[in-house]
Formats: structure tokens, sequence, C-alpha cells
């Protein structure tokens, strides 16, 4: 019985260029923290992508948020984000284990909140009781929302309010070019007026190289320090690197994956009680409700014990993520297994 497993795009595939650039690259070894120069293409090459001075390559991208929450505030202060973001719920905790900070949410669910809730969240700069907020987090696209990408006119509004109040600006973009995709935007366009951007790789494009930071020159200088602190030198770099820089060449993918979403999400609204949630723009995610109350795990037990692999968010909502390497095949083959697990019950 063939397993598919729609739990994440950390199971993306790599093309097969990408793995005779690895193999090319074989022979390339290196010491130093930025001696590799296919590392250092690879950097270039992200900068470049983003609209950036420079960036730096990380394990991952949870090490690479961290590292920006440590330059972006100083110990003590607030960092403010929208609810459920990955580095408010999935980060263990970083930004307050190794840099002393205070993160909340904005305190309205979605996405992205209107500008009132982000004045309020912002406040008027603290004082001797209250930490002041002094960065800023916008995940795009925002994963617990379903993949959703943040408008462009909104995003532009937050970055406004938060440089009149002298709040900086960290951009959150693990799935950014899924977001710039679904946009039809540059990625560079989405990033503007940000400090810095982390950007991951082995979800969109199966690369072996995790995750990437780019910011000012001055900020990258700072950030290869704070990544030795955390643990994150990693080397050699050449045949990751030479693999994730080959896979920068092809974004066609992002828009098929996108089409799979859609029909997987089409599919999935026809089975008897299960309802799925609505998005504005489908990139990559599907979120459904289980039929009955508090049976995402169980539903999700079921579906694996007929050979599909889908994610419990909470007690009712089920993450389903399509990407590269799942085929329409994949997609039919799912729904129908859905669909018997459905009727079954």
């Amino acid at each position: 019985m063939e397993t598919i497993d729609l739990r994440s795009d950390f199971l993306a595939r790599p093309s097969a260029a990408m793995l005779a650039a690895a193999a090319a690259a074989e022979s390339s070894r290196h010491f130093g923290l930025r001696e590799d120069p296919w590392q250092r293409r690879l950097e270039a090459r992200v900068a470049e992508l983003v609209g950036m001075e420079d960036a730096l390559v990380f394990p991952t991208c949870t090490m690479a948020n961290t590292t920006a929450l440590m330059l972006g505030a100083p110990p003590g202060s607030r960092v403010v984000t929208q609810d459920e973001a990955h580095v408010l719920i999935s980060e263990a905790g970083a930004g307050a284990a190794f840099g002393g900070l205070v993160l909340s949410s904005v305190g309205v669910p979605g996405a992205m909140p209107p500008l009132a809730a982000w004045e309020r969240a912002f406040g008027d700069g603290g004082d001797a009781q209250r930490p002041p907020v002094r960065l800023c987090v916008l995940e795009n696209t925002h994963n617990r929302s379903g993949g959703v990408p943040l408008q462009r006119g909104d995003v532009a509004a937050v970055v406004a309010l938060a440089r009149g109040r002298g709040v900086g600006l960290h951009l959150d973009g693990a799935r950014l070019f899924d977001a710039a995709c679904a946009l039809a935007a540059k990625p560079a366009a989405l990033a503007a007026g940000f400090d810095s951007v982390s950007v991951s790789f082995n979800k969109g494009f199966g690369a072996p190289i995790a995750a990437a930071l780019a910011g000012s020159a001055a900020a990258i200088e700072a950030a290869l320090v704070i990544r030795q602190r955390l643990g994150g030198g990693i080397r050699p770099t050449g045949p990751a690197a030479a693999a994730t820089l080959a896979g920068l060449e092809d974004f066609s993918h992002f828009a098929e994956v996108h089409a799979l979403a859609r029909r997987l999400a089409a599919g999935l609204s026809a089975q008897a009680g299960l309802s799925v949630e609505e998005a504005p723009l489908r990139t990559n995610m599907v979120i459904a409700r289980s039929p009955a109350p508090d049976d995402a795990l169980g539903l999700c037990t079921r579906l694996a014990a007929r050979g599909l692999l889908a994610l419990p968010f909470d007690k009712q909502r089920i993450r389903f993520v399509v990407y590269r390497g799942i085929t329409a095949g994949h997609v039919e083959h799912a729904l129908a297994i859905a669909s018997d697990v459905l009727s079954a019950a």
C-alpha cells in the first residue's frame, strides 16, 4: 500500500538539477564559516531575490528567526506578531530563552489583523513597568491560517505604522516563495520595508540547506556571530549550497503545487460532513475540520490506517499540505481514501 504523506512540505523532493549540482560540487570542502564559494553564491542569490544587501545560510528557519529576533530587539523588550505565528507557538520560546524577549500576539485571530489592532499592540512606547515594543514580526504565508499570503497593501500599512513608532520589522518568510507565486509578485516586493527576512528552502524546494536570513551587510555580520553561538555554523556546505542554488533557478512548480491544493480543497469540500476552511488565495495548504467534535486526531489515525497522512492542528482542525513530489494521481487517491474513511464513519 502506497502511503501519501500530506503532513508537511518539509517532505518536498529535490529536482534532478539539484541532485546533479550537488554531485558536481561534491569535492568542494572548505573550513571557514563563509569560505565556500558555492555558499557565497547562494547567499548572494538569496540577498538579490529578497532585495537585501547580504544573506547567511542557516540549518533551520527557526534558528534564522531566533537570530533575527536577537538582532532586532534588546533583552527585556517586546516582540509583537500575529496570533498563532510560528515564532510564537512553534519555536519552543527561543526568543525568550536566548534573547530575553517577551513575545506576544497582536491579540486578534487571523493571518492579518486590522491596523487598529496593531496600533493597540504597539502601545505608546512603554514605561518603567511595561517593556516597550521594539520589533514586529509578520509571517508570510501564515501557516496556522492555512498558508494564507498577506496582501501587500495590508503589509505596507503595518510597515508604515511600525516605522512611525520606531519599531523594527522582521519578515518570517519561511513560505515567502509560495506567497510570491499566489500574489504574482517578486519576493523582493513582499520583503520591502523590512529590516530582515528569513526564507526556507527545504519546504518549497526540497533543498538540503534549510534556510537563510537576509538583511543589511552589518546585520548579517552580526548574525554570523549569533549563529555560531547557537551552534549553527554548518560546514562543509559546498554540495548542499550548490543543490540549493540550482533549485532557485526554477520556481515553476509552485503554481503547479497550488493548483493541486485547490483540487484537494474542492474534493475534500465535497465529502459529507467535512468542512474546508476558505482561503482568499490558496497556496499549498488545506485546512479541514473533522465532522465530529474533538476528533481531528482520531480521523487522522483512521486516514493513516488507509495510507493517507495528515497533521492534526488542534482537536478539530486538520492540515493537508501539497508539495513538489505530490502528483495529481496522489491527490485523487487521497480523496478516495478520505471518502472511504468518512463513509465508513
